[in-house]
């Protein structure tokens, strides 16, 4: 009999077609994101108004690069922790489908963004459905990793309890985000820009306290 946790063809196959599908939806709402960016139409005479216009696409831009960035890290993250998968079932099917909903829905969110960016409830829209995306993506490994339902048996413990953090820890940074959006647009892109920080201090502080656990073990 087939181990579980040893991948058969037929499984191999479907995370491949799972794998396939989510890359083709991510390139999809990537370039739509880009659509969203047009050149400013002037006539011949205008032409001097070019800088002024371009100025006033700041928050477009912005918002793009946000976006882009989001969408970015993702795929990456999908990517790698889908790597760690020996197989799949309707429910990391399903909980991939919900994941993918809100990749599509950010092209919308980047032009409301773009257009809107100083209205705190845009703001709060905005930052609910990054939290929505990054809180998709937790309950897939959540799912995939509980008593190694879906992952490979030699990942650690520590490690699947690292990569719940890390992963739970980003869409904390954008409800807290949330929070900030009638008091201060500037604080609320600033939260934005720190959640990476914040993911990779927290990732350290929980190795620096394994490690520091494991010394303690160690000692005779």
């Amino acid at each position: 009999m087939l181990d579980k946790k040893q991948t058969s063809p037929e499984e191999q196959l479907g995370l491949e077609r799972i794998v396939f599908f989510s890359d083709a939806v991510m390139a999809i709402a990537i370039t739509l994101l880009a659509l969203n960016l047009r050149v400013p139409e002037l006539d011949p005479a205008q032409v001097a108004q070019l800088p002024a216009r371009l100025a006033t696409m700041g928050p477009s831009f912005m918002t793009f690069v946000i976006s882009f960035l989001m969408v970015g890290i993702y795929w990456i993250s999908h990517h790698r922790y889908f790597g760690y998968f020996r197989s799949y079932d309707t429910r990391l099917i399903l909980l991939n489908l919900l994941f993918l909903f809100f990749i599509t829905c950010m092209p919308f969110l980047a032009s409301l963004l773009g257009r809107y960016s100083s209205v705190p409830l845009v703001l709060v829209i905005y930052s609910l459905a990054i939290a929505a995306l990054g809180m998709s993506m937790a309950l897939i490994w959540w799912y995939a990793s509980a008593g190694h339902r879906l992952i490979a048996h030699d990942v650690s413990p520590d490690e699947i309890r690292t990569i719940n953090m890390r992963l739970f820890i980003a869409p904390l940074m954008f409800i807290i985000a949330a929070s900030f959006a009638y008091v201060s647009s500037t604080a609320v892109i600033i939260v934005w820009w720190l959640s990476p920080f914040a993911v990779l201090l927290a990732t350290r502080l929980l190795r620096g306290r394994r490690l520091a656990g494991h010394s303690h073990h160690a000692r005779p």
